[in-house]
Formats: structure tokens, C-alpha cells, sequence
């Protein structure tokens, strides 16, 4: 005889497409060819600008909502959470409730208050999301694409990526950024160095001794720097 747990699993319906067939963990329903738009939703529509209308969805698609959400919080690992309170949120109430799960067994009315509520503490995270991405840059030498902002869902902010490929045994594996603060790509730094680094020589002696340290210019400023060759 099964036990009184059991009988109560396998009498409960699945909390998304209310089959008998699976437990809600295991559902592999398409919600009426609506799973794709749905799980869309659970993972991004707090950094979307626009609220979705909740109102408009049915529980079970709402419940659905809830879960995906569940799993994109769970991108978000405890050790940034002091991170993310100096930079985004002003109590740790706040932080703790972004990032707890919605229960799916809630009431259609408190799974609209409780995504709702989620969106609305994120409203910092969209502004830096949606209207401050970094612009990616060209080389100012060859002119080609050299790195790009990907956003970083952990961090929740933006990360330079290179895009550039390097040429295998450069002096330069990665862009350089000069005092001065212009950027180029580690290829074409590395031909400017070659081509037009020189000597720096001690002043006033009659033999012109050099220091043994070389003078090169930033190609777009013509800052001038030191290095040991």
C-alpha cells in the first residue's frame, strides 16, 4: 500500500498544464504552444522597460512565469550580494526578496504583487541594462572591430570582450590602453613600437649617452612615454 504522501503526489495536478500524467517539476507541456514567449518572460522581463501586463495572463502561465524567474535568480550568487546592495539596492530586504523564488501555489493575485514588486526593485539594473551600454570601439590604426560590452548576468553590469583576434606569438595578446588614454589593438601597438620607438639621450653631454630607456608617441595625441626595452 502506498503511503499517504505518495497517494497525495500522485492525486495533485501539474500546477502548469494541470496533467496527471507528471509532477509540475517534471512538465514538458508547450503551454499551448506559449512555453518559449513564456519562459522568455521568467527570464528577462525585469530588465525589460515595460512591465508585461500580467493581469492578461492565466494562473497556470503565470505559475510558469514564476518558475523560469526562479532559475534566473538563481544566476545571481550569494557571495555578490553585498555588491549588489552598495551598488543597487538600499536594504537587504530588498536584495532578499529579488532574489527569493515565487511560490507557484500562490493566488493569481499575489503572483502579479510579487513579479511586480521584483520589477520594480530592479529599476536601476534596467537603466544601466537598456540606456548605458558602453560603445564598443574600433582600433584608431587599422580601424577593425576590437571589443564589444557583453552583458554579465552575475555582476549585472557590462564586461568588455575582445573581439579581435591576435596573431599567435604577438608581443601584445590582448588591446593597450596608453596613459593617455586612448586604446588600440595589441596587433597594431606592437608595429607602432617597432616603427617608431627611439632612443632617449641624457642632455647636455657632449657625447649624446643614451639612458637606456626608449621615447614612444601616442599616435593620436603624440603623448610621449617612457619604457625599458
Amino acid at each position: 500500500m502506498p503511503n499517504n504522501k505518495t497517494q497525495i503526489t500522485e492525486n495533485m495536478n501539474c500546477t502548469f498544464c494541470n496533467s496527471r500524467s507528471h509532477i509540475t517539476s517534471n512538465c514538458n507541456s508547450n503551454m499551448k504552444g506559449r512555453r518559449r514567449i513564456l519562459t522568455y518572460i521568467g527570464w528577462n522581463f525585469i530588465l525589460d522597460d515595460n512591465l508585461p501586463d500580467f493581469k492578461s495572463f492565466p494562473i497556470n502561465e503565470l505559475r510558469f512565469i514564476a518558475s523560469r524567474y526562479e532559475n534566473f535568480q538563481k544566476t545571481v550568487t550569494k557571495h555578490n550580494m553585498n555588491i549588489l546592495m552598495s551598488r543597487y539596492f538600499d536594504r537587504d530586504c530588498h536584495v532578499n526578496n529579488l532574489y527569493n523564488p515565487i511560490p507557484v501555489t500562490l493566488t493569481k493575485s499575489r503572483l502579479i504583487k510579487e513579479l511586480t514588486r521584483r520589477w520594480t526593485l530592479y529599476i536601476q539594473v534596467r537603466t544601466i541594462y537598456n540606456h548605458q551600454k558602453p560603445e564598443d570601439g574600433d582600433c584608431p590604426i587599422c580601424m577593425e572591430y576590437m571589443y564589444t560590452h557583453i552583458w554579465n548576468p552575475v555582476k549585472l553590469n557590462w564586461d568588455m570582450a575582445a573581439t579581435k583576434p591576435y596573431q599567435p606569438g604577438a608581443l601584445f595578446a590582448s588591446n593597450i590602453r596608453t596613459p593617455c588614454g586612448h586604446l588600440f589593438c595589441g596587433d597594431c601597438w606592437d608595429m607602432h613600437m617597432t616603427a617608431n620607438s627611439k632612443n632617449e639621450y641624457k642632455e647636455n653631454t657632449w657625447n649624446d649617452e643614451p639612458t637606456g630607456r626608449m621615447i614612444l608617441a601616442c599616435p593620436m595625441c603624440r603623448h610621449k612615454m617612457y619604457y625599458i626595452k
